[in-house]
């Protein structure tokens, strides 16, 4: 197993304390995460998932408990959280309305900017950031505020990319569009990972999306930590995550109403390729 990179323990966000509004937006929740992995964050809107991701790179302090990059309390008076939050990258949802440069360039360099890189290498992290996700050299010096919904979403990411972050954070980075601009960002994620062996959390509803790119998947309810496992055991537990008023992926839900139906040897299943080798397995390929 790799490395920890990040360790969350005993996490407590507790909003309105001493108010007739007093909301417990975490309860009680920790978890370690490795380097090198793709994670799923899934759950209902006020789950606590946005609040959790929050915490993780110090954007917002825990009530009670602690977090640790790296094995170090991000919390403590000397660590610098400016650091931190260029190596635990976080991209919002809707990033593009924090778009605010006159340039794409300017805007996907102003993170490494901010880091006191040379112009150099600056220039090296807007190249790559832009291959990243898949931007045309063309709209370099276009403005971001010109550019379609799509590109300013691959701008907003490009510039978090450009910090080159050990982690990297995601909260719902293709709501909006359509599915080809789903499919090619999700990859570009990926692309990223795997050359920068980066950590990456994915927040989504998608649970197709979930299922195709997540290793482990977490699943939050009500501020508590329901399940937090890999993705096949996770989407194996699809009764309960229905009856959580989640949905799973489709080909999943056919198998577990063919289960239902007295098919009881079936496997979970994530995506339409291992449906076809699992009914390839049990009919010995004839699917005629």
């Amino acid at each position: 197993m790799s490395d920890v990179i990040l360790r969350a323990e005993h996490l407590v966000q507790v909003y309105g304390t001493g108010t007739p509004f007093e909301k417990t937006a975490v309860n009680d929740i920790s978890f370690e995460l490795y380097e090198n992995e793709f994670i799923g964050v899934i759950g209902h809107t006020g789950s606590g998932k946005s609040t959790l991701i929050q915490m993780l790179n110090g954007l917002m302090k825990p009530t009670s408990g602690t977090i640790y990059f790296r094995g170090e309390d991000i919390w403590t008076k000397k660590y610098d959280r400016r650091t931190l939050r260029a190596n635990v990258g976080l991209v919002f949802q809707y990033p593009e309305y924090q778009l605010f440069e006159e340039t794409v360039e300017k805007d996907i360099a102003f993170g490494p900017r901010n880091m006191g890189l040379s112009e150099e290498e600056i220039a090296l992290r807007v190249e790559e950031g832009m291959k990243f996700t898949g931007l045309s050299d063309k709209l370099r010096e276009k403005s971001p505020f010109e550019l379609s919904g799509g590109q300013k979403r691959r701008v907003a990411i490009a510039g978090i990319l450009a910090m080159r972050p050990k982690v990297l954070i995601l909260d719902e980075p293709t709501a909006g569009l359509d599915p080809k601009g789903c499919a090619e960002i999700l990859n570009n994620i990926r692309e990223y990972q795997r050359e920068e062996k980066a950590t990456v959390i994915l927040v989504s509803h998608s649970m197709e999306d979930i299922a195709a790119h997540a290793s482990r998947v977490m699943v939050l309810e009500g501020g508590n930590l329901r399940m937090f496992d890999s993705t096949a055991a996770v989407f194996a537990r699809g009764e309960e995550l229905i009856r959580m008023g989640l949905n799973v992926p489709q080909i999943t839900r056919v198998f577990l109403t063919l289960k239902g139906r007295g098919h009881e040897n079936l496997p979970s299943v994530l995506s339409p390729g291992e449906a076809i080798r699992c009914l390839d397995s049990l009919t010995g390929g004839d699917r005629g």
